[in-house]
């Protein structure tokens, strides 16, 4: 756990004993368990026990998939039948979640005079507001907050940096604005706007945003008996395990977890390449751009904010849906689970892959039920078999980073025919789609990617990017030994 925040170590104990119970059918004690987690140490962060306690059943609540605004006064052990039966999964939204209990509420006060302020003979800032809301008391720069309309005017005129900007940490990370004070000073997201990237878990400080887990259905899945369960496994896997877990390892340790088949995702990537390729050649006669559809939050970001440009989108499905659609054909009965580091991914199954795709786990979440199964992928035992469907490309795996898809798409034509460009994190495309809509950029192919740096820089990975992407190369970069091969 070396160098990861406490937030992060908070989260994966709250997953690993979730699971655990839930592995070893102990799930009548769940309501022991915020007494249990802060009675082992997570007991620092508040003003009181009782408080923390009150904030870990929130988390654990999520870690279950419960929706907090609907059960927020709802017992554990109530919530354990109906989360944990087969019949329907629950396709009910949101993904994201506020955990009110743990939001600081942060001040909202956008511009604050610090003890910088000279009362400086030019008064810059006074002259700079448009509303006459400042004005000198006592010596200093005072902001009438009722006549303030947070332009940022008097922060840039500031010679001595004497007034900041305060914003807070979530809605600082939010590209979209999605997120804005609520009724009692929480932060509240608007779902109509959030892109489901994830940004906002990673910035907020003090843990108070979370997404759902759908860890028991999985469970759940692997222990019954009457269908086999089937793990479609993001090309973003590559090193989050460790140095010593390759592709055959992995397969040997989710088979011993109780998956009976284990599929690259990066098929579904080689034929989705292929397909897009084919479909950019046909809009570039008819004289159009065409913008890839396999990163659900810059498909949501286009749809949600650049409507003008949704007719751009690719109609090639996502390599996830389209992997289980290959898992589908073979075997209408199974359940199958995508293992990657996507949270929206999570929002995609439960709207486009309804049919397609029974759970989404992320690496994170795989991890905590490789822990409470006692299953160390490094320790195990390399299986020797073929993949069906054979070995997906070093381009499909590619996928995986920011630039990948433009590669596998565009080819050789790269820079030539075809004048492309790619984006990764929702800010970046932001930017980049607000030129492109306006007629001040123009291009035949744009990849745009919610993540920084790519899929390998997902919210649910377990390393960080810069590894990621080096464990991602060495895999491509295996010539003749592809990682895929037994």
């Amino acid at each position: 756990m070396s160098g990861l925040s406490e937030i992060i170590v908070i989260k994966r104990k709250v997953l690993k004993e979730l699971a655990t119970l839930a592995w070893q059918d102990r799930m009548k004690e769940i309501d022991s368990l915020p007494r249990k987690l802060t009675n082992d140490g997570i007991t620092n962060y508040r003003c009181c026990e009782y408080r923390e306690r009150a904030i870990l059943t929130d988390r654990i609540k999520l870690g279950m998939g419960a929706i907090l605004e609907e059960n927020d006064d709802v017992r554990l052990s109530s919530l354990v039948k109906d989360l944990n039966t087969l019949k329907n999964r629950e396709q009910t939204l949101p993904i994201v979640s506020i955990i009110e209990k743990a939001c600081d509420r942060c001040p909202i006060d956008k511009m604050v005079v610090t003890n910088a302020c000279r009362n400086c003979v030019a008064h810059n800032c006074l002259n700079a507001c448009p509303r006459e809301a400042i004005e000198i008391v006592n010596n200093r720069a005072y902001i009438n907050k009722e006549l303030c309309v947070e332009c940022g005017l008097c922060v840039k005129a500031c010679r001595f940096g004497a007034i900041l900007e305060i914003e807070r940490p979530c809605s600082r990370a939010c590209a979209v604005g999605a997120i804005s004070p609520g009724e009692n000073s929480s932060a509240k997201i608007d779902h109509e706007k959030c892109v489901e990237c994830g940004a906002c878990i990673a910035a907020c400080p003090f843990g108070a945003i979370s997404d759902r887990s759908e860890i028991l259905q999985v469970i759940a899945f692997l222990k019954a008996e009457s269908f086999p369960t089937k793990a479609l496994v993001a090309p973003s896997i590559a090193g989050q395990f460790g140095p010593m877990v390759d592709w055959s390892r992995l397969v040997s340790g989710l088979k011993k977890l109780g998956f009976s088949e284990v599929i690259p995702v990066a098929l579904g990537a080689d034929q989705v390449g292929k397909e897009e390729s084919q479909e950019l050649r046909e809009r570039q006669t008819e004289g159009e751009a065409l913008f890839n559809s396999c990163c659900p939050s810059f498909k949501n970001l286009i749809e949600k904010n650049f409507s003008s440009l949704a007719t751009h989108l690719s109609k090639t499905k996502s390599p996830m849906l389209v992997t289980a659609e290959m898992v589908r054909k073979a075997d209408p009965n199974a359940k199958t689970v995508f293992i990657g580091p996507c949270l929206a991914k999570k929002g995609e199954a439960k709207r486009s892959g309804i049919d397609l795709i029974d759970a989404v786990l992320t690496f994170e979440e795989l991890a905590a039920i490789l822990v409470a199964a006692e299953i160390n992928l490094a320790e195990c035992k390399p299986v020797e078999e073929k993949i069906v469907g054979g070995i997906p490309s070093a381009r499909g795996i590619n996928f995986a980073r920011s630039g990948g898809v433009m590669t596998a798409v565009t080819g050789d034509d790269q820079g030539a025919k075809v004048k492309s460009i790619s984006a990764s994190g929702i800010k970046e495309c932001l930017e980049l789609l607000t030129k492109v809509s306006k007629g001040i950029e123009a291009y035949d192919f744009v990849e745009g990617m919610g993540c920084e740096g790519g899929c390998i820089g997902g919210p649910g990975t377990l390393v960080n990017t810069k590894v990621a992407a080096r464990a991602l190369r060495k895999t491509t970069e295996n010539k003749g030994e592809d990682q895929f091969a037994s």
